[in-house]
Formats: C-alpha cells, sequence, structure tokens
C-alpha cells in the first residue's frame, strides 16, 4: 500500500464529510468512491474514528495554513484579524463555487458533530480551536502592547469572544448560503475584541 492510497481516503472522507456529514459517511461509501477496497482502508485506518481524525487533522493543516499565511505578515495586528476573517471567507467562497453550497467551516461542522463524544475527536477539536484561538489572542495582546487598542483585560477571553462569533456567523453563512456574511463580519468581531473583560 502507498502513501497515495491513503492521500487519496483522506481527501475523498473531506470532501463527503464536508459535502454531508461524518455520521451520513460509511466505510462503504468511502471505499467506492475513493476505489478502494476495504482492507486497503484498514491498513491505514483501523476505524472510521481514525479516518475522522486524520479529515480533522487534514482540515486543519489547510486552515493553519490560512492561519500563517495571514498572522505570519508584518501588518499590524487588528489587520492580521482582518486579513484572516477575509481569507477564510474566501475559502467557503471557493467551497461554495466548488460544491454549490456553502459548506460552512470545516473544523467547527466537525466540532458539533463530534464534541462530546466519546474517543480522541473530541479532544483533538478542543486542542486545534485552542491553537487557533492562540492567533487571535496575540494578535490583540500585540494591538494592546501597541496602543492600537485600548486594554481589553484578558486578551485570551475577547480571543474566543471573537472566534466564537465567527463560528456563530459561519454557521449563519451556511444557512443562509450566503458566504459574504463571514466577510461583512469584520467590524462586528473588531468591536468584539474591544469589549473590556472584567
Amino acid at each position: 500500500m502507498t502513501d497515495d492510497t491513503r492521500t487519496r481516503l483522506v481527501r475523498t472522507a473531506r470532501a463527503l464529510i464536508h459535502g454531508s456529514s461524518f455520521a451520513e459517511v460509511g466505510i462503504g461509501d468511502l471505499c467506492r468512491e475513493a476505489g478502494v477496497h476495504r482492507g486497503s482502508l484498514y491498513h491505514f485506518f483501523p476505524s472510521k474514528e481514525a479516518v475522522g481524525l486524520a479529515v480533522i487533522d487534514a482540515n486543519w493543516e489547510l486552515l493553519k495554513a490560512l492561519l500563517d499565511e495571514a498572522f505570519g505578515s508584518e501588518a499590524p495586528p487588528l489587520e492580521r484579524i482582518d486579513d484572516f476573517v477575509a481569507g477564510f471567507a474566501g475559502m467557503l467562497t471557493g467551497a461554495r463555487d466548488r460544491m454549490g453550497v456553502v459548506p460552512g467551516c470545516p473544523i467547527g461542522n466537525l466540532a458539533l458533530e463530534l464534541s462530546g463524544r466519546p474517543g480522541e475527536a473530541s479532544a483533538r477539536i478542543a486542542e486545534i480551536l485552542t491553537a487557533w484561538r492562540r492567533y487571535f489572542r496575540d494578535a490583540i495582546a500585540e494591538a494592546v502592547l501597541r496602543e492600537q487598542l485600548p486594554p481589553v483585560g484578558d486578551p485570551d477571553a475577547a480571543a474566543l469572544r471573537a472566534l466564537s462569533y465567527l463560528q456563530g456567523v459561519t454557521l449563519m453563512a451556511k444557512a443562509y448560503d450566503r458566504p459574504a456574511l463571514v466577510a461583512e463580519s469584520r467590524t462586528a468581531i473588531r468591536a468584539l475584541i474591544q469589549i473590556p473583560t472584567t
């Protein structure tokens, strides 16, 4: 078995899950769409949950690349958040163009479906959301240090508000099939960041 087979399985699982849900995608569906036998799948993944973890990690790789691009720039800290939101909206628009609908957040969708269930997925999703929040927190803390933002109290709490809002507006973009809602959320995210935490 080659890593190409594993890559094809993960890519196919991502597409199927993102197009419907983790619960709706069966092992048989995945093997059929990927053009592999069940034995090949089980060579790489001992269970459907292991496939789910691989999809979570693949989604995080894509999202992390977007985060690294936006937050690795020399732009002022709050502009980095704006740039990420614009890039995230662009990602959703591109997905809509390919799929015909806004699929929602690749991490948020799986968080809604898999969090609270036994197994590693819940813990992995929490780790990813914490890492995502750190990007926002570090930019907020830097903006306060540079006096580009009034003191907000706890930058981590401000980052949690911003990320929570972004996830909520992404859900609304999915429900209304309007990725522009995410792009338009930058002003509200900035306002939420500036609410002092007591």
